[in-house]
């Protein structure tokens, strides 16, 4: 009897840039309510309760339950969304930083490896032994200029000539030119990335989202702090709140 030996599941999928590749296209940092029937899916997807499965119950039945989900409809879900976008946004911004210095690192150390290659120490000596030879002046006879005396002597005139010096090592400058092309795009996306922390805004965006989310079970169970007469006055401090921690240590 043959005994299937089962593969190894391959890691290829789970490397960075295959895992982690980011938008090049750009998301908005903006979160526009979509259609209704779009907006249900979005409730369904991230775990929520959507009106359109609720139908089916017979809200008037519940009308306690029906009351809450309108008022995290307008309270609560709106900051839900734009925080959830923003967490996107910063996400897609920080992955695309780290191609562009991945990216670069490895075209940086690239073509300064073939720069050494390609450079050659004895043709780079003998063309500048050549540029300075012949940029040098030489001394060319003017026959025009012979001494009318008599005495048979011919006088020289110095009569600069300059030849074309080479091409030099073409591939040399190429491949530098190159790496520091790559090396200053490189920085500057790094400094980018130092100042703008979209790493830290995207955890930050993403903490608050899910915080919000706990909020939104809470308040349908009840639950401190929301189990008291003034619970949608707790609700709109709390999402308040959250808008307020968002915007510290931003600028």
């Amino acid at each position: 009897m043959s005994v299937k030996v089962q593969k190894k599941p391959s890691q290829f999928r789970n490397l960075f840039f295959i895992r982690r590749r980011p938008v090049l296209r750009g998301i908005s940092t903006d979160w526009e309510r979509p259609d209704d029937a779009a907006y249900q899916q979005m409730l369904e997807w991230d775990g929520f309760v959507s009106p359109k499965i609720w139908e089916q119950y017979d809200p008037a039945k519940h009308p306690v339950i029906a009351q809450d989900m309108r008022d995290l409809d307008q309270h609560l879900l709106p900051t839900f969304y734009q925080f959830s976008q923003r967490a996107k946004y910063y996400q897609n911004r920080y992955y695309l930083y780290q191609w562009v210095f991945i990216l670069g690192a490895f075209l940086t150390t690239l073509f300064g490896t073939l720069t050494t290659y390609v450079y050659n120490p004895f043709t780079a000596a003998a063309e500048q032994s050549a540029l300075t030879a012949q940029s040098a002046p030489v001394a060319q006879p003017d026959i025009a200029a012979t001494d009318e005396t008599g005495d048979g002597e011919v006088t020289l005139q110095d009569a600069p000539f300059t030849a074309q010096a080479g091409g030099g090592n073409t591939w040399t400058r190429v491949f530098g030119y190159l790496t520091a092309l790559v090396g200053a795009v490189t920085a500057f996306f790094t400094a980018l990335s130092n100042r703008g922390e979209p790493q830290k805004r995207w955890a930050k965006n993403r903490r608050l989202t899910e915080e919000l989310r706990m909020h939104y079970f809470k308040y349908l169970s009840h639950l401190p702090p929301y189990d008291g007469t003034d619970r949608v006055q707790k609700l709109r401090e709390m999402v308040i709140d959250a808008r307020i921690k968002e915007q510290e240590n931003v600028s």
